[in-house]
């Protein structure tokens, strides 16, 4: 989950022991409540009317976390508002997510996450949702979010070790290893919706298109050669270990330009920049550095006009996925099985270390990181693997 520290450090020391203490108010308030409706029914069952029949009016997701959970979680929103079509959908998330979803049809209402947090909870509440989604999947956080809404129904995820299960009504386990897309749809199948359709979903405007357009046009990008985007960053802010060794960004850039006659261009978040201007100065070919100056939906366009974007596992490798566009994905500690590309268009290339895979949830990895912050699994895939994986989309 991509937040400030403050928000890392309630979740990691005070999230627990909240959550755990919220549950057993919550229990004893149901005790007291159900004694003084019906003194004769037992603690542990459920009359019909403990929890609403009729058909949900608001629906809110939550999603905290990086954009490609976002991305990865679009067809669990789309057959929930299919399937509610009477249902107001909301959706809590941070202004990267909102810029995604700016123009998704099966979102009624954004709402930005944001401090003070007494202002977002009295406005949630002030609301009355009558059920709260949430698409986390360790967070302790969202879920004590999630419960002070006081809706009547919270569903979300029960993960290995993550004591974060006891206040939702309707619990779904997280399976390790299952794709993210499948878990996610779990949640839908769990409300009785359909899953059949898994398709990831991108919503790019005229004025993205025009903007991608005109910078292709000023870069002198010849639309007869193959346009190749490079994303070197992988994900979790401060956190390098997803990233393969940026030399060999350097080797492969050079190597496609002189072998396919290809032009680079290199992306980033804001806080990515310096590492792809490294790779940038370093390189022998010209290359087109856009890191931190495109919005998601600039990078959604570009992306799409490309013939092939390689990166390590991010959020904008699932962007380029879900545009349709070629992709060949580089893991080490994360699972491809769990977090590839979901789309037929791609190619995983996995490291070679015994221990690799190490993440299930996205923060334990089982090694301590190189001098150069990258993890040893990352420097197990070698260039040479990459341009194999290049003649399938280029040669």
């Amino acid at each position: 989950m991509q937040s400030n520290r403050l928000q890392k450090f309630f979740d990691r020391y005070a999230g627990i022991p909240i959550g755990i203490f919220l549950f057993f108010i919550n229990i004893i308030r149901n005790f007291l409540n159900r004694k003084v409706k019906s003194p004769n029914r037992g603690l542990g069952s459920r009359s019909e009317t403990d929890f609403p029949t009729d058909l949900p009016k608001k629906i809110l997701f939550i999603q905290l976390s990086a954009l490609g959970d976002t991305i990865l979680a679009i067809p669990t929103v789309r057959t929930i508002h299919q399937s509610f079509p009477q249902a107001e959908l909301s959706f809590l998330a941070s202004a990267t997510n909102l810029s995604y979803l700016e123009r998704c049809p099966y979102i009624d209402r954004r709402i930005p996450f944001r401090y003070p947090l007494y202002q977002l909870i009295r406005m949630l509440r002030q609301e009355h949702f009558d059920w709260v989604i949430d698409l986390e999947h360790w967070s302790r956080f969202s879920v004590i979010l999630a419960y002070a809404t006081r809706a009547p129904r919270l569903i979300g995820f029960s993960a290995v070790n993550q004591y974060r299960h006891y206040l939702f009504t309707d619990t779904v386990p997280h399976i390790p290893g299952k794709h993210e897309v499948l878990n996610f749809l779990s949640i839908a199948h769990e409300l009785g919706c359909s899953t059949e359709d898994s398709t990831l979903a991108v919503w790019v405007g005229e004025a993205e298109h025009e903007w991608c357009q005109n910078l292709l046009a000023q870069e002198q990008i010849d639309p007869s050669a193959p346009l190749v985007v490079l994303h070197p960053e992988a994900g979790r802010r401060g956190e390098p270990r997803r990233r393969w060794p940026r030399e060999r960004y350097v080797t492969l850039a050079d190597t496609l330009t002189s072998r396919y006659n290809a032009q680079i261009v290199l992306t980033g978040a804001p806080d990515e920049v310096a590492v792809s201007q490294w790779i940038a100065e370093r390189t022998a070919c010209e290359t087109v550095c856009l890191a931190g100056q495109t919005q998601v939906n600039q990078l959604t366009a570009l992306f799409a006009q490309a013939d092939l974007v390689i990166s390590g596992n991010c959020g904008p490798m699932h962007l380029a996925a879900a545009a349709g566009t070629p992709v060949i994905a580089l893991h080490g500690p994360t699972n491809s099985a769990q977090w590839g590309p979901w789309t037929d268009k791609a190619t995983c290339l996995k490291a070679t270390l015994p221990c690799s895979p190490c993440l299930n949830l996205g923060f334990e990895y089982a090694c301590q990181a190189l001098p150069d912050g990258t993890s040893p699994c990352m420097h197990t895939i070698a260039v040479s693997e990459v341009l194999q994986a290049c003649e399938v989309y280029l040669g």
